[in-house]
């Protein structure tokens, strides 16, 4: 054990993560962290069809490295580092991974991290839940200390992935942790992992798929930190608040710091994390929970005069700027990004729990029913959806018909939140619905069996063979 040299945030988030112990996770916090490790790796598995994964592991392949640790779909063994970028980009690429308001989503960079870390370093089943249960946590105290007394996230206003950025840090901690225990390099990979941090929003605007890859390239940075604090590396002692460091570099210094630290240990945040319904960023589910309400009235595209949706401004920004992008999305990844495109593929009718992976590919983009019904949408924003956000995503959804008749659904608190969280089996649901095409039946069951009650495994290693397939 080292001795803790400053008094300092990430000294004090350095003895959390030291000192907090399997025993000392609450059991609630334990399950949800069980039920985040089944909906990430199933989010992993589902995404690695796609021609991104498939270019990145061609680069990775291509790049070389020694034989360490198990990337989701690739059949050799790869770097530490490595894996945790490949699973990292994979968490991310359907935006069906889990997330906590008002726009992070930690688990798409802690689990790829300590997956590939606590393979290297055989770690048991418990040491999964406590690094999982410990990561979350920490990065949702990073990105809660950049939001203000109204609940508005600094990060987003500026632009910035906050995902990537806290998960980082996050995982930088949970990786030291996993690999020695030690608490001063537990602090130093934390100080070294704050100049590795990056990651911007603009694909949600405009398009590219490099937003995806943000999450797994901070997973490969946390994991570089935590080793080269073992091997004596040192960062800032103020990584985060000095004059210089995160919150001043990226938020201009706009940051509450008793965020990141009241209450450590004894009120765990990661409770208020939510599980995604729907394969598309979270703030166009208001408005497919609304279309698909009103799509049990039995109107048909074809009947649709217009279609106007209210959301608050973040969200407007993100899904519905600009509008004439949105209406013609380029390709599967840019429709996940689109109010028109998931309103109109909601009324239309789609799988899963409303809507599904197969609801979003580049043909249906262009097939002519949905261009026509984008077309047909508009939206916008008012002080009544901004004043309920960020607690919850809200939505206003109106329908006006060819005939004359308006309907309408408000959206003021969303399926997968804590107040309206979907049950055990619907998460069972999606898991197996995201992989049942590319596992066969016995491997599902064996997988889902092992994750949901992985702090019983001694040893890992027959997951994650299942997992280089």
């Amino acid at each position: 054990m080292g001795t803790m040299l400053s008094k300092t945030l990430s000294s004090k988030l350095a003895n959390f993560v030291f000192s907090t112990s399997f025993e000392d996770i609450p059991e609630n916090i334990r399950i949800i962290a069980k039920y985040h490790l089944l909906d990430t790796v199933g989010c992993c598995i589902a995404a690695t069809p796609y021609e991104s994964s498939k270019k990145l592991v061609e680069y990775v392949l291509f790049e070389g490295g020694n034989c360490q640790a198990s990337a989701i779909g690739v059949d050799k063994l790869v770097s530490i580092s490595q894996a945790a970028f490949i699973n990292g980009t994979l968490a991310r690429s359907l935006e069906f991974d889990d997330m906590c308001m008002p726009d992070l989503h930690p688990s798409g960079v802690i689990i790829p991290t300590l997956l590939s870390v606590a393979e290297f370093t055989k770690k048991t089943g418990k040491d999964i839940i406590n690094a999982i249960s410990i990561g979350l946590e920490i990065c949702i105290r990073l990105s809660r200390a950049g939001i203000d007394s109204d609940f508005k996230s600094h990060f987003l206003e500026k632009g910035l992935d906050s995902s990537a950025i806290c998960g980082l840090i996050a995982s930088a901690a949970i990786a030291a942790k996993l690999l020695n225990k030690d608490l001063v390099k537990i602090e130093q990979a934390i100080n070294i992992s704050v100049s590795f941090a990056s990651g911007l929003l603009e694909g949600n605007r405009t398009g590219g798929e490099i937003k995806k890859f943000q999450s797994g390239w901070a997973a490969q940075s946390a994991v570089n930190a935590a080793f080269l604090s073992e091997k004596g590396i040192r960062g800032p002692e103020q990584s985060l608040e000095g004059r210089y460091g995160l919150y001043s570099a990226f938020l201009d210094g706009k940051f509450n710091p008793s965020a990141i630290i009241e209450n450590l240990g004894s009120e765990w945040l990661c409770s208020d994390m939510r599980f995604k319904p729907y394969p598309s960023n979270y703030y166009t589910h208001p408005g497919i929970d609304g279309a698909l309400k009103l799509r049990n009235y039995g109107i048909k595209s074809e009947d649709i005069k217009l279609i106007d949706l209210i959301v608050a401004d973040p969200m407007l920004r993100a899904i519905g700027e600009p509008l004439e992008r949105k209406q013609n999305p380029r390709n599967a990844y840019e429709s996940k990004f689109s109010a028109p495109y998931t309103i109109a593929s909601a009324l239309i009718g789609g799988a899963g729990l409303g809507l599904g992976n197969e609801d979003f590919t580049d043909e249906l983009c262009l097939e002519p029913q949905r261009k026509l019904l984008m077309k047909k949408i508009k939206v916008s924003s008012n002080e009544q959806c901004n004043k309920i956000f960020p607690q919850h995503a809200p939505a206003i959804l109106t329908v006006e018909l060819k005939d004359g008749k308006v309907l309408k659904k408000e959206i003021f608190m969303n399926r997968g939140s804590k107040e309206l969280p979907l049950t055990s089996e619907e998460l069972v649901i999606k898991f197996e619905s995201n992989i049942c095409d590319i596992l066969k039946d016995k491997e599902i069951y064996f997988l889902k069996e092992k994750l949901l009650n992985i702090d019983k495994e001694d040893t890992l290693s027959k997951i994650y063979k299942i997992l280089r397939f």
